[in-house]
Order: structure tokens, then C-alpha cells, then sequence
């Protein structure tokens, strides 16, 4: 199929389709609302914990991994005022973001005494290349888990600067987890990449944060620069709404919808997260973006490719999304970059792999590829979408109904770890949900017009 284009190199203009009008402005109740991102939001805690404003924050509600985060920043300030023998257990449930950014910042707090513990699978994930460089710093991190994995007991301290070296293709939430806590290191941190950086926009995301609370801090190619210095809260800090989760309502619109509108998205041209590529990505699958003030208006608005080759490595999120869209619209697709999918809430290539076919749909994985080269998909079977413990693979399967007609979710709860409102945006986009027991039941709405 050739060598996959990156996604950002998209075409500029696109053959259009004339079957669909533009639908009158809906009322506000018809707007799609998208909760904060969470990435966003993790870091502005983490620098909210170090300026002293912590406590002066929002509580976020729509997305269980800020909820976990802020309770466990809540629970580690708390616990250094009040200071007991016993550690403080901080619980991070299934959120491997706020496992690493706790890590570094329980290490890095001075009289800190916790345990850092969360599900099984969390606790497994990949945690030694973050953990060798605090230690190297100073952190005291004993591993309670077997072969060195969490849960961890963390006794914090005034860690101490200097150069490090760090493999930069296992997680970018590593060097952001030392980013944010670096600046209260004496000397600040030098961190060399010994390998290619993945997912750089969320290190680039970091950086803009701690910029905006006053820390000098440059990234590079090969590695990544922070001073020391005090985090100062800024007056007005945005926490964006989240374009990951966005992805989903473009997978909607690629369905042949008619305008869809989303509250407080902001532009790709202005916001810092790299999933904001998902305009430029969906273009190429006929979507069409248009940013207003207070809102973003898409609509599937061009003709569609016979084939969609792109290099995902630093936009991982949004391959499940993608991968329907591709395979339900009959676009051949070959995805690179994805290598680290499998490090996911779930192993994220295979759960797809599997449930695809079920539908039909024969998925080849290789060790950074995912692809699929065409074929005929089943309307006919009745069967339940597993879900892994993977809200992305929830929601992704959930707007399928669009095409399939039906589609029954298992562990539908599994969304609210990023959209804890995704089931009650559904009808907005001409679908039904109904829960029975531990499924729940997606249906597209009979009159809704495509």
C-alpha cells in the first residue's frame, strides 16, 4: 500500500459530495459536550499542587482520571500536613497517567509517606524507566509487586538535579512526569533521549503548561531542558475541552451525518493537544471542520478514499476511532505507529483485532502496523462488543450503530474513565441506548436522516 503519510501531511482540497444540506443551527440541549481533557487537566493539577493553588481548583466530574488525579493530589497535600506513621494510600484505580505523575511528584515532596497502588493491570504496566531516573535523583520507591512492579511505597524528599538519560519510545508520560516535578529539583533536570521520542505533542503539552506557571523549560529532538524555579499560578488558565474524545463524534460525522455541532472546541491552530490533529486526520475521510467562537461545526462533507495510509505514532488514541471508520465506510486502511497500543488500558491492537472480526472484518497486526485490506462486513450477527476494561474501545464500537444498526456494548461503565457523560450525548447524534444489566444497547434511531 506505500509508506503511510503522516497526519500532517493532508491534502488541502478534496472532491465534495452535494447529497447533504446544511441543517439550521440547533438549539444549545443539541450540542455534542465534550468533557475537559484530561491531559490537559493532569498537568494543570500537577502544577497547581506545586504553586500552592491545588485547593482553588474545580473539581472535574466528567472524566474519572482528573477525578483520581485531583483526589490523590487532594489526599498526598493533606497527608504532608497531618503527618502520620502509617503511609498514605493513594488508589489511582486504572489511570496510568496519574500513576506515573504521582510517582514523580510523591517523590519529590518532601515528608511525603504513601503507597501508590491501583488496579492489577496497572500495577503491571511498564514503570522502570521513570523509577530509575528519581532514583538516580534521590526518590527512596521500594516495589511491593513482584519482579519490581507497583504497588509502590514512596518516601518523598528534596531530590537533586543533574543530567539523565531516558528511553523516549516506551511513554512520553514519563518525561512529562519528570518535567513537572523537575523544577523542584536543586539544579533542575537535563534528560537526553536515548531512543525516539513517541507521542511527543503530550511532552510539548507539558511544556506548555509549566510554561504558563512560570518554569523555563525547552524540548528538543533529543531531549528536554527544565530549570528550577517556583511554579506561579497564572490568573486564567483554560482547561480545553478534549480532543481525543472528539474523535468519536468524527467517527459519527465520517457515518454520513448531517452537521454536527461541539460545545468549546477549540481550534487546531490554538489549542496544545496533539489529537487536535483530528480535523486534518478526518479530512482525508471526508469531514469537514468549521471553528466558531463558541463551538466547532463538522459534517461529512467530501468523497472518501479508497485507501488511508497514516503514521500514528504521536495520535495513538485515535486508531480505535479510525479503524471503524475506515473499515465501516470500505476504506482500506494501514496504520504505523502503534506500537505502543499494546501498553494501553488493554492490549489495544489485539481487543480491536478480535472484535473486528466478529463483525467480520479480517485485521492484520504486525509489531507497529495495523491494517486492514478490504472485504465484505456481516449486518447479521448478534453478539456483544467486549470492551477490555477500554473506554476508547467502548465508545469506538458504540457509534459503529450508526452504520450497523445495533450494537450491544458489555461494561459500558469502562467510559466513564475519560466521558463520563458519553451515553447522554449519544441521541444527539440519532442513536438510542438502553442498558440492560451489564450491556448496553445502542441502537440508531429510525427517523434520523443520512
Amino acid at each position: 500500500m506505500g509508506m503511510p503519510a503522516s497526519s500532517s501531511e493532508l491534502p488541502q482540497t478534496l472532491p465534495t459530495i452535494n447529497s447533504l444540506p446544511n441543517t439550521p443551527h440547533p438549539t444549545m440541549s443539541n450540542y455534542i459536550d465534550l468533557p475537559a481533557s484530561k491531559s490537559i487537566g493532569a498537568r494543570f493539577l500537577a502544577a497547581s499542587y506545586f504553586s500552592g493553588t491545588l485547593l482553588q481548583c474545580r473539581q472535574f466530574n466528567d472524566c474519572d482520571d482528573l477525578k483520581v488525579i485531583q483526589k490523590a493530589l487532594q489526599d498526598l497535600y493533606t497527608s504532608c500536613q497531618n503527618v502520620a506513621a502509617e503511609p498514605t494510600v493513594l488508589d489511582i484505580h486504572a489511570s496510568g497517567t496519574a500513576f506515573r505523575f504521582m510517582a514523580a511528584i510523591a517523590t519529590s515532596t518532601p515528608s511525603a509517606n504513601v503507597i501508590l497502588t491501583g488496579t492489577p493491570r496497572l500495577c503491571s504496566r511498564p514503570m522502570t524507566p521513570l523509577l530509575d531516573v528519581l532514583r538516580q535523583a534521590g526518590a527512596r520507591i521500594e516495589a511491593l509487586g513482584e519482579n519490581g512492579t507497583g504497588a509502590y511505597k514512596i518516601s518523598g524528599g528534596a531530590l537533586k538535579g543533574g543530567d539523565f538519560e531516558i528511553r523516549g519510545d516506551v511513554s512520553s508520560q514519563f518525561i512529562s512526569a519528570l518535567m513537572l516535578a523537575a523544577p523542584t529539583w536543586k539544579g533542575g533536570m537535563r534528560l537526553r533521549f536515548t531512543t525516539p521520542l513517541v507521542s511527543r505533542p503530550y511532552a510539548e503539552m507539558t511544556a506548555s503548561v509549566i510554561r504558563d506557571f512560570g518554569i523555563e523549560v525547552e524540548l528538543s529532538e533529543t531531549g528536554v531542558t527544565v530549570k528550577e524555579g517556583k511554579y506561579i499560578a497564572p490568573a486564567n488558565f483554560r482547561v480545553e475541552a478534549d480532543w481525543s474524545a472528539a474523535g468519536f463524534i468524527y467517527e459519527a460525522a465520517a457515518f454520513k451525518l448531517w452537521s454536527v455541532w461541539i460545545s468549546d472546541l477549540v481550534s487546531p491552530e490554538i489549542s496544545m493537544q496533539g489529537d487536535a490533529a483530528t480535523a486534518k486526520i478526518y479530512r482525508r475521510l471526508g469531514v469537514k471542520s468549521e471553528f466558531k467562537e463558541d463551538c466547532a461545526e463538522i459534517q461529512r462533507y467530501y468523497d472518501l478514499p479508497d485507501d488511508l495510509n497514516l503514521d500514528l505514532t504521536h495520535n495513538p488514541d485515535l486508531v480505535p476511532a479510525l479503524m471503524l471508520s475506515c473499515a465501516f465506510n470500505t476504506v482500506r486502511f494501514h496504520f504505523t505507529g502503534v506500537r505502543n497500543l499494546r501498553l494501553k488500558e488493554s492490549d489495544r491492537l489485539a481487543a480491536m483485532q478480535t472484535e473486528l472480526m466478529k463483525f467480520g472484518f479480517p485485521i492484520k497486526v504486525g509489531e507497529d502496523y495495523i491494517e486492514w485490506q478490504g472485504g465484505v462486513w456481516s449486518h447479521d450477527h448478534d453478539f456483544v462488543i467486549e470492551t477490555y476494561d477500554d473506554h476508547r474501545i467502548a465508545m469506538a464500537f458504540a457509534i459503529s450503530a450508526l452504520r450497523k444498526g445495533t450494537v450491544k456494548i458489555a461494561n459500558p461503565d469502562v467510559v466513564d474513565k475519560s466521558f463520563a457523560n458519553f451515553w447522554e450525548q449519544l441521541p444527539k447524534l440519532g442513536l438510542k441506548c438502553k442498558r440492560e444489566g451489564n450491556i448496553m444497547i445502542v441502537e440508531k434511531e429510525d427517523n434520523w436522516l443520512y
